[in-house]
């Protein structure tokens, strides 16, 4: 149970964000951007605090905090304070002609107060994106991180609440006695990163007070490699994408359905760039990064089969780092076929018709992404249209999520909503239609007494 003071320290920071959203404070541009400028200020002045903080938690290197943490993070806010302006502008669509000699304008106005619920995989970059397109679009954030990266959720907090006002942006730590409280209170929007089982109980919370809410869920996302593909390429994408972060992220490719006629030299030619990237020692690799906690740890060994071991499948407890690991021969009833596998293992499965394969992952629950190698481009295209996922790849893995130009999100299961660039914007905007009309003008049919004549114009208006 919460203690009382916690409790209250809630409670009155929500309040006095929603005070200030409501008296306009958050809506000029100008201090919209001046905050964004701030937030990157901030995290160059604490870069090295930061990094320190994230290989504490589970031993990302200085180099990778910078690539796919804190760098993304300044690069969504470059983006932001380019074209906020652009964005910001009301749309000027046609009006139809019933409203003539009406102006139709749509403004993209911000929700309000928003909630922020940050896992702990990339504990900088998934918690300070979603702040930025917060920010960006005129929202006051609280932003709950995870707990399980606590030397990172400490630092945040930190830094944010020393540097921002609690009016505008406050990072509350905890655990989810924390987070229940949080949605025990009515938000005008909530992002939420994290498992499906967990948005689910988001959702949930969310609907007492009819909150919108964005899901950035996961799934097992699969790779399928046809015969005719580039095999040197395609495993060296796959080796990089599968172990990047150590296999800890929602984009990551879960498992590979490869066509048996080229399944040995495709786990060949990945055991070969496995070695090449992370040496004969990988523990000892600055690529790599140890599993977040002994629970995770604990499970991610348990779906090792020594029998069926490629390469790896070697595990420290001390340290929680687990080889990058292949495992072949996979069937679709095996334990590790059955949960998102997060982590540096990577089972393998065979298929001799692309047809029966596609049909038989359509009936499964919609990943986050689809990858396929390939080199014939319009078969690729094809089912990617046709395959219900949150995203893809075609002849690559995992880097389409860092494309800020593009929506990235997930369907079903994988999530619901958009964010990353002017999907960001949007994703904490609400698009008000707002039509003006002169008054020298009046439609007189609308009005009573309804005659025949008056349908017949109606109906030549609406039609």
């Amino acid at each position: 149970m919460l203690v009382r003071e916690l409790v209250d320290h809630i409670n009155a920071t929500i309040e006095r964000q929603r005070r200030h959203f409501l008296e306009g404070k958050t809506f000029p541009l100008l201090y919209r951007k001046e905050n964004l400028a701030r937030l990157k200020r901030i995290l160059k002045e604490n870069e090295k605090e930061i990094a320190e903080a994230v290989y504490k938690d589970f031993g990302k290197s200085y180099f990778e905090v910078m690539e796919n943490e804190l760098g993304l993070v300044y690069a969504e806010i470059s983006v932001h304070l380019r074209r906020l302006g652009k964005w910001a502008k009301p749309a000027k669509p046609p009006t139809s002609l019933i409203n003539l000699p009406g102006q139709s304008r749509v403004y993209p106005v911000p929700f309000g107060n928003s909630l922020v619920i940050s896992p702990w995989n990339y504990p900088v970059q998934l918690a300070l994106n979603p702040v930025v397109s917060a920010i960006s679009a005129g929202n006051t954030i609280i932003l709950k991180p995870s707990e399980v990266a606590g030397h990172t959720s400490n630092m945040l907090a930190k830094i944010i609440n020393e540097n921002f006002p609690a009016e505008l942006f406050h990072v509350v730590e905890g655990g989810p006695e924390v987070a229940s409280e949080l949605l025990k209170n009515r938000f005008d929007k909530i992002f939420f990163t994290g498992s499906t089982r967990v948005g689910k109980i988001i959702m949930k919370a969310a609907a007492e007070f009819l909150t919108p809410v964005t899901l950035e869920l996961g799934g097992k996302n699969p790779t399928i490699v046809l015969h005719d593909c580039d095999i040197k390429m395609t495993a060296k994408r796959i080796v990089w994408g599968k172990f990047h972060n150590s296999g800890q992220a929602c984009v990551s490719p879960d498992h590979i359905y490869v066509h048996e006629s080229i399944a040995g030299q495709l786990v060949e030619e990945m055991k070969i760039n496995i070695r090449k990237n992370y040496g004969d020692n990988p523990e000892a690799s600055e690529a790599l990064t140890g599993i977040i906690d002994d629970r995770h740890y604990n499970r991610l060994m348990g779906f090792i089969d020594n029998e069926r071991i490629e390469i790896g499948g070697r595990g420290l407890a001390e340290s929680r780092f687990i080889e990058p690991t292949i495992i072949s021969r996979v069937m679709h009833n095996d334990s590790i076929m059955k949960e998102e596998v997060f982590g540096p293992i990577m089972p393998v499965l065979t298929f001799s018709d692309l047809d029966n394969l596609i049909e038989s992952l359509k009936s499964k629950p919609s990943p986050l992404a689809l990858y396929i190698f390939t080199r014939n481009i319009s078969k690729a295209k094809k089912i990617q249209r046709e395959f219900r996922s949150g995203g893809g790849m075609i002849n690559d893995t995992v880097v389409y999520f860092v494309n800020n130009t593009t929506p990235f999100g997930g369907i079903g299961d994988s999530g619901m909503g958009h964010y990353h660039g002017k999907a960001g914007f949007d994703c904490f905007s609400h698009k008000k239609t707002v039509i003006k009309k002169p008054l020298w003008f009046e439609l007189w049919i609308k009005y009573p007494p309804y005659t025949r004549f008056k349908l017949r114009l109606i109906k030549a208006f609406l039609k």
